[in-house]
């Protein structure tokens, strides 16, 4: 009898450590995703309300008075840079006899080109609705790049951002983010952007990331600019694609005190960056079990059905979530309200 009890115990005791450990990991499908409550919604997506700002940046650069309160940010004019997406597939092998065969199931850039436009289409004009009534115009590149300097600025940007000061995002860095150039080949961006070949997630998580793309924003005549990423896979021998996630990101330029030459003293470096450029805002939606969003038939490519239902409301959160952390920044409110 107390065996029994005990191994019922360690039962009843597995099953609740197994809830615990993956309370946020259940969603199958994007209408899952838009129907969770607001509690577990918290909980799943990184926003203001569970992830490190720059707030403490942006007061650092007033406490040694090299940006003026009254030019803290206040974007109202923010340009979607890229809307990419990138492909997290895998290499699949197999054995024949002493053989072992290599399949590589990733999207074909024309692919990726495809699904990144299906997202675009169903994703941008709710973002663009929902920063509309924030009072802030959402501008995608046909609406920004106005004269040959912009769009020659817009091009050149990718080679520009920097990761920690280490190289440059079209060299190596690639590579070292996604292995090789070869396993790129299905990560592109929607029609009309160029690729910006890092995540949002990547860039923003980067002291120095967020000064390159500061700089570009500048140099595009912007307040700030978005990034989205979506994440997906190809699975099945490229019979279906799943859905990893979405990160979004805004970061702006700093309207510093140019005329004030900061050196000489500990982590002025570092700040310095923060002059050129920091993070105003971030969502990522990307803690979640893949799940399937498209079938596709094999020997074309072509998609034969999409599941994105709900992906709509997704978007509409995930808007609300990012323009009340940059709310938040703008006003250096750290609380979770």
């Amino acid at each position: 009898m107390k065996s029994l009890s005990k191994n019922l115990l360690t039962l009843v005791l597995a099953i609740f450590l197994l809830g615990m450990s993956n309370p946020i990991n259940a969603q199958k499908s994007v209408q899952d995703l838009a129907e969770l409550k607001d509690k577990k919604w918290d909980k799943l997506v990184k926003s203001y309300k569970n992830n490190s700002t720059s707030i403490d940046q942006l007061q650092g650069l007033l406490n040694a008075d090299l940006l003026k309160e009254e030019n803290l940010p206040n974007p109202k004019k923010i340009g979607v840079l890229t809307m990419q997406i990138w492909d997290n597939s895998v290499t699949n092998s197999s054995k024949i006899g002493n053989t072992t065969l290599y399949t590589k199931n990733y999207l074909t850039p024309s692919g990726s080109n495809l699904v990144a436009d299906k997202f675009h289409n169903a994703m941008m004009p709710v973002f663009t609705a929902k920063f509309k009534e924030s009072g802030i115009s959402l501008l995608e590149p046909k609406d920004f790049l106005t004269n040959e300097e912009n769009k020659q600025a817009y091009i050149d940007g990718a080679n520009k951002v920097e990761l920690s000061g280490l190289m440059k995002v079209m060299g190596s860095i690639g590579s070292i983010l996604m292995g090789s150039k070869e396993q790129a080949q299905g990560s592109a961006s929607a029609t009309g952007y160029e690729f910006y070949p890092i995540s949002a997630k990547a860039i923003s998580s980067d002291f120095k990331a967020p000064a390159s793309i500061g700089l570009i924003a500048e140099d595009l005549n912007l307040d700030a600019v978005l990034i989205i990423t979506v994440d997906v896979s190809l699975v099945k021998n490229g019979k279906s694609m799943l859905f990893h996630g979405i990160e979004t990101v805004i970061i702006g330029p700093i309207n510093d005190d140019k005329s004030i030459e900061y050196k000489g003293r500990i982590g002025a470096g570092m700040m310095n960056k923060y002059r050129d450029g920091l993070t105003f805002s971030t969502v990522y939606l990307d803690r979640l079990e893949p799940f399937e969003i498209a079938k596709l038939d094999r020997k074309s490519g072509n998609i034969e059905e999409w599941y994105l239902e709900g992906l709509d409301i997704v978007t509409s959160r995930m808007a609300d979530d990012l323009i009340t952390g940059m709310q938040k920044f703008i006003a250096l409110d750290k609380s979770k309200n």
